[in-house]
């Protein structure tokens, strides 16, 4: 599955999934990658990290274009930045990952008002801003791709983390779905990815029993991997899912059969 002359821009790709989604399609040979992350350092040393081992591999010339932007998600100003920055470089975005989020293990009893809020704005509110951000280039070309990283917590609701995560992952869903159904006629197809429990950065916090545990609830009993997850996102992506748009691809290992 290739991806030769296109422009991917990836939320959250400084670390865990989405370092792995963004490392995934350089070596699928994308023209350019963006590597979008609110912590801008962390992003920078990613690029440099998969542009390095993607040049090592390549050869001189071959090697994809990465770039590290900015991308404060609840930031309208900032999101507009990453999309001129990225069209300035490529003049093109063809792919749009919103893998970018939050996860904190926070009881219901400690639960307030301002995280739930803030959760969504991150979680939620911040796909919609990427998506509404990048649709009009992708219309202008008649053509695009966005896959929305939803989670397990937004089938069943939040399963160790704060209530609003399973809330804000259920919601990703829906705007999915109206986005597939929104854009089908301009050529841009809309696919979320619900994830089980993958070993990121992100689960540490969950501890180690808690992790042994949804690894015990699937049927591969272990947890999933960062690049497993981009596998699936790299199909969703290609040339082999042209007929594939309004759907939940559920990567856990076999929970909901275990």
């Amino acid at each position: 599955m290739e991806l030769s002359a296109q422009v991917a821009v990836v939320t959250g790709g400084a670390s865990g999934i989405g370092r792995a989604i963004a490392q995934t399609f350089v070596e699928a040979g994308a023209a350019g990658v963006v590597i979008a992350d609110v912590n801008v350092g962390q992003a920078e040393e990613a690029a440099r990290a998969v542009a390095d081992s993607q040049a090592k591999a390549a050869g001189p010339g071959l090697a994809t274009r990465v770039l590290a932007v900015p991308a404060d998600v609840t930031d309208e100003a900032q999101i507009a930045a990453m999309v001129d920055t990225t069209l300035g470089a490529f003049g093109r975005i063809d792919i749009l990952v919103n893998n970018a989020g939050v996860c904190p293990v926070v009881s219901w009893e400690k639960a307030s008002v301002e995280s739930w809020k803030r959760i969504l704005d991150i979680n939620l509110t911040g796909m919609y801003i990427c998506t509404r951000a990048v649709v009009p280039a992708m219309t202008q070309r008649r053509y695009g791709r966005i896959v929305f990283i939803s989670s397990m917590g937004g089938l069943v609701g939040s399963i160790v983390a704060h209530v609003a995560y399973g809330v804000s992952k259920a919601g990703v869903l829906a705007l999915m779905k109206s986005v597939a159904k929104e854009f089908a006629s301009h050529g841009i197809l809309a696919n979320a990815i619900c994830p089980g429990s993958i070993d990121t950065p992100l689960t540490d916090s969950f501890g180690e029993a808690t992790r042994a545990d949804l690894a015990k609830a699937c049927l591969l009993k272990r947890q999933g991997t960062a690049q497993e997850l981009a596998d699936a996102a790299l199909f969703l992506v290609s040339s082999r899912s042209t007929y594939i748009t309004g759907t939940v691809l559920n990567v856990n290992g076999g929970v909901f059969t275990a």
